[in-house]
């Protein structure tokens, strides 16, 4: 279609639309003159814009008639885009066509979103939808579409998410009315998608049925966070339901579904997360009542309705309706949003109340054929041999061969004892192989579809496991310097404290087999820890066992259990430890010794397998790879197990049918998934998937539940004039990610604009900005896994520590991102700093079981070794004639540092300073402008502040006044007026991982 063809067609349906339905057929047959393709067109146009009801930045006519002109083919089955191949089309929209396709590099169905043309030429308007696609990616919850990846190749936009089978709640409405108790069932799964897409920050805006996906298995999914808004602030951890303010895109916009909106979304104002609220009562009435709550004859008709006229009390469509429903739906669409639910996690409280309460009366005063709220569903239900492909039971096929074999001997009874014996051998043989078979193809399926639900949400939860029969937590709650243990259901939220706060460390959770004791370990300080032991229902602890580094696991007779000691049973060994369940008759079954280590960190450990046999344990090898190892439990020898790697491995857990290992690994800690690795082949496969961390691992007996904790960061960029913590400001970068508290994750450019780490991209990036957090611009891309980016004082180059095909080095590209090249190929670099003169980069290398500091050349060559010293965090003081580090006063090189030391460059002579407890594994080291103050971070009640030390000598000064957050990084401008830190909140939360193939 070409413009002028386009404006003929806009000025007849604009006319067209002003007149009467019954006076348009005239119009349009003299206003097209017998140009009936012409009528055709400005129908079509007609027909999108009342029947749609859609409002997304334009109206609907106008997106649909941008498809009109851009007259874009549809993609055939076969070809390809990027690492997807079309498989078929599957609709098209005012947002673009959507095709399903098949993932070549997970071997996964995925649907593909092709944006068209016109949408992708405004580039506000594209970069606004990918940041809030970008967003919706990030939220990890069963009920929210997962988002894979944003990608453009060939100048075509794309949006890959997973393909969901089923139907839309919109096309089961069309259908018959739901049942009250499943159309209970499906918003509350809505709901609690809300929930965690609010406590994220981000606000759906046309929840509708259309947007609701019905799986076969009953799970809901809510699609389409197309016209999703980040809102202003990230909500904090203790609010994280609070009302959120919005970011506006444009005056008077109205973005939307007719007949959804609510009414501040209606009339174009600012929305905040009360507008979900809003929708989500008219889909609930829509349920219930078979009719929604708001209509008109066109979509200014129905808006009109939505902001004069209330909807009619449910009852007239559903008599007998739960006096309370209808109290939930009237309260959720009060036209007033300060009347409303002021956050959705109330909503969904009172619906899973009313629920209990009416599944209650069904149980309590009908028989189940006559329960007057059916709790049925029409959602079909999944079948035992599709999906994962498993049979369900073993029973029914050894029963066939057993019954078969009755038969035949009732058929042949002359037939001798001895011949009847061998048939019942050999029965007995295809029965037992049979079993192992179905057995063998059970397992491959362990947690290849899960379903995870957050268990706690203060976000200070630092170690969790669950009891064997799955009802019960306990977790490890972190805060203001104390941790305390406590206990809750899993069903309900009724926490109860069992170990009150103390300025201690507990880690090393664990049940007893029966589930009748809790064992638990206490720290003091950086040393090892007590283990304890303490009946489950309360009772006074016992002292089990000193020097304990992590979990312990129960042999399958609960007389022993095995452990991991550091340091033991000599300086740079490392040992699997046996003792009885009361801690005598101790013995070392296996050491490592180093470069190899067995991984002694707290909420790291071993586990003994259900048949007696096996202990499984990370080991690590400074500067290379992590992995899986398996050692026969009474020998100790290690048995042939897995070649795969990890650069970082922790946790792992037996599966009880010994199908295969959980395990905790990743390229950092910081970055750390749940694995499945089938046993006895050793292939491994991701159970999570997402830009979280996980860490701690416990199953249930059964083997279909596990407990870890799930962490993530809502991380900020600021900027304090003279570091004054009053006047700091919140630069516009949103939450740049988890991987914000590794190192350092900005510095200045001598031209005073900032260098930093974000993940907005889906992968840890180095970006640059302004240092008002304007004009901002991506430097790599697909670079792998990026930390520490810091600037050369000439401005050529910006250095930073990259981890690529598991292994970290020191890289360099030019100030603008181009031309990456790599300095160093050590086994592990990192942490880098650039000399004053801009010639030399000194960074943290593992070598010889240890950290040390190295220096090259920026133009490259060989690396040289500066000092045997122990050292992290390396930083160039401003004449280039120092170089403060951190180091521990342990002598054991992987205890964390709590010295300073100082090194002149280049000669290697050390100074050390002693500082306070910073409260943080590594603070932060950087110097003052003057280079007279060595700067570093201490963290004192989940605050993190800058203190500083004289190299002059004296006490230690407190520099900064925050009064909230953490501080995962800061840097001063080069002329010291500007002070860029990071700051906001790691969260931690236990989560609970079902296996819904089980």
């Amino acid at each position: 279609m070409t413009p002028e063809r386009w404006q003929k067609v806009k000025a007849i349906f604009q006319a067209a639309i002003e007149r009467a339905p019954e006076e348009r057929r005239v119009f349009l047959a003299s206003s097209c003159d017998g140009d009936e393709a012409l009528r055709n067109e400005v129908e079509s146009l007609i027909s999108s814009h009342e029947k749609s009801g859609e409002f997304i930045d334009a109206p609907a006519y106008q997106a649909a008639a941008e498809m009109i002109v851009d007259n874009k083919a549809e993609l055939n089955p076969g070809q390809t885009i990027g690492s997807y191949e079309i498989v078929s089309f599957i609709s098209r929209g005012g947002m673009g066509e959507v095709y399903l396709a098949q993932d070549r590099r997970l071997s996964r169905k995925v649907a593909l979103k092709i944006l068209p043309a016109s949408f992708t030429k405004d580039n506000d308007r594209l970069g606004r939808f990918e940041q809030e696609a970008r967003a919706a990616s990030a939220l990890n919850h069963p009920n929210i579409i997962t988002i894979y990846e944003i990608l453009e190749t060939n100048s075509t936009h794309i949006i890959a998410t997973e393909f969901v089978e089923g139907e839309t709640l919109r096309q089961r409405l069309s259908q018959s009315r739901l049942p009250l108790m499943l159309s209970l069932n499906i918003a509350i799964q809505v709901a609690d998608a809300l929930a965690a897409a609010h406590k994220a920050g981000i606000i759906h805006r046309d929840v509708k049925p259309e947007n609701i996906m019905l799986r076969p298995d009953g799970y809901v999914k809510v699609l389409d966070f197309g016209l999703a808004k980040l809102s202003e602030e990230m909500p904090p951890a203790v609010s994280a339901e609070a009302p959120t303010r919005q970011v506006k895109t444009g005056s008077g916009i109205v973005m939307g579904t007719a007949g959804y909106m609510s009414p501040e979304q209606a009339r174009g104002k600012d929305v905040d997360a009360r507008t979900d609220i809003f929708s989500l009562g008219a889909v609930i009435y829509e349920l219930v009542a078979g009719r929604k709550p708001f209509e008109g004859e066109t979509p200014s008709d129905t808006l009109a309705a939505i902001l004069k006229t209330d909807p009619e009390p449910l009852s007239r469509h559903l008599p007998g309706i739960p006096p309370e429903l209808s109290r939930i739906v009237t309260k959720a669409l009060r036209k007033d949003r300060e009347e409303r639910y002021q956050v959705v996690k109330e909503l969904l409280i009172d619906l899973r109340m009313l629920q209990r309460e009416l599944d209650f009366q069904n149980q309590a005063d009908h028989s189940p054929g006559e329960r007057r709220y059916q709790a049925t569903s029409s959602i079909p239900a999944a079948d035992p041999t599709s999906a994962s492909g498993q049979v369900v039971s073993h029973r029914s096929a050894i029963s066939d061969i057993t019954n078969s074999l009755s038969i035949e001997i009732k058929r042949h009874k002359a037939a001798t004892a001895a011949t009847l014996c061998v048939i019942i051998l050999l029965a007995a043989g295809v029965v037992f192989g049979l079993y192992k078979f179905l057995s063998r193809r059970n397992s491959v399926a362990h947690f290849q579809d899960v379903k995870l639900t957050r268990l706690t949400n203060s976000g200070n939860a630092i170690d969790a496991i669950i009891s064997p029969d799955g009802k019960y937590i306990v977790y490890a709650l972190s805060n203001r310097s104390q941790q305390s243990l406590w206990i809750r259901q899993v069903s309900t939220a009724n926490d109860k404290e069992i170990v009150p706060p103390a300025p201690v460390g507990f880690f090393g959770l664990c049940f007893s087999r029966d589930g009748t004791e809790l064992y638990y370990a206490v720290k003091a300080n950086l040393d090892s820890g007590t283990l304890y032991r303490v009946p489950f229902l309360g009772g006074t602890p016992v002292k089990v066992l000193e020097k304990i580094d992590g979990p312990i696991s129960f042999a399958p007779d609960s007389k022993r259990f095995v452990l991991v000691r550091g340091n033991y049973p000599n300086q740079g060994e490392s040992a699997l430890v046996i003792a009885n369940v009361d801690g005598s008759n101790e013995r070392t079954l296996a050491v490592r010794k180093l470069p190899e280590r067995f991984a002694p960190i707290f909420f790291t450990g071993p586990s003994w397998s259900s048949d007696g046999q096996l202990i499984a344990a990370s080991i690590s090898k400074v500067g290379g790879d992590s992995r899986v190892a398996l050692f026969n439990a009474e020998t100790g020898a290690e048995v042939p197990f897995t070649k795969e790697t990890w650069p970082y491995t922790a946790r792992v857990e037996w599966l009880p049918d010994m199908a295969g290992i959980l395990v905790v690994a990743g390229d950092l800690a910081a970055s750390a998934q749940v694995w499945f690795l089938s046993y006895p082949e050793g292939e491994k496969r991701k159970v999570t998937n997402d830009l979280n961390a996980y860490r701690a691992l416990t199953a249930t007996a059964d083997g279909q539940r596990f407990t870890t904790v799930q962490a993530n960061g809502l991380i900020n960029v600021w900027v304090a004039p003279e570091g004054d913590a009053a006047r700091a400001m919140q630069l516009p970068t949103g939450n740049i990610g988890f991987y914000a508290s590794i190192g350092n994750p900005l510095s200045w450019t001598p031209d005073g604009r900032i260098v930093f780490i974000s993940n907005e991209s889906g992968a840890s990036d180095v970006w640059l900005m302004d240092p008002d957090g304007k004009n901002r611009k991506q430097l790599t891309t697909g670079s792998g896994l990026n930390t520490t980016p810091v600037a050369s004082a000439d401005g050529r180059f910006i250095v930073f520590a990259s981890l690529q095909n598991g292994v970290r080095n020191i890289w360099r590209m030019n100030s603008d991102g181009s031309s990456p090249i790599r300095l160093t190929n050590g086994l592990a670099d990192g942490l880098p700093t650039i000399s004053a003169d801009s010639k030399w980069v000194v960074y943290n290398s593992l070598a010889q079981t240890k950290a040390t500091l190295w220096k090259i050349s920026i133009e490259g060559g060989a690396p040289q070794q500066l000092s045997d010293h122990v050292a992290f965090s390396p930083t160039f003081s401003p004449d280039g004639r120092s170089i403060a580090f951190l180091f521990p006063e342990s002598p054991d090189p992987f205890a964390p540092p709590n010295r300073i030391g100082v090194m002149s460059f280049p000669d290697g002579a050390v100074k050390t300073f002693t500082i306070p407890p910073s409260g943080t594994v590594f603070p932060v080291v950087q110097w003052s402008v003057d280079g007279r103050l060595i700067h570093y971070s201490v963290n004192q009640n989940n605050v993190t502040n800058i203190w500083s030390q004289d190299l002059d000598g004296g006490a230690p000064k407190q520099v900064t006044d925050f009064k909230n957050s953490l501080m995962t990084g800061f840097a001063w401008s080069h002329d010291g007026k500007q002070l860029a830190c990071t700051r906001g909140a790691l969260m931690r939360d236990a989560v609970l991982i079902a296996d819904l193939g089980k």
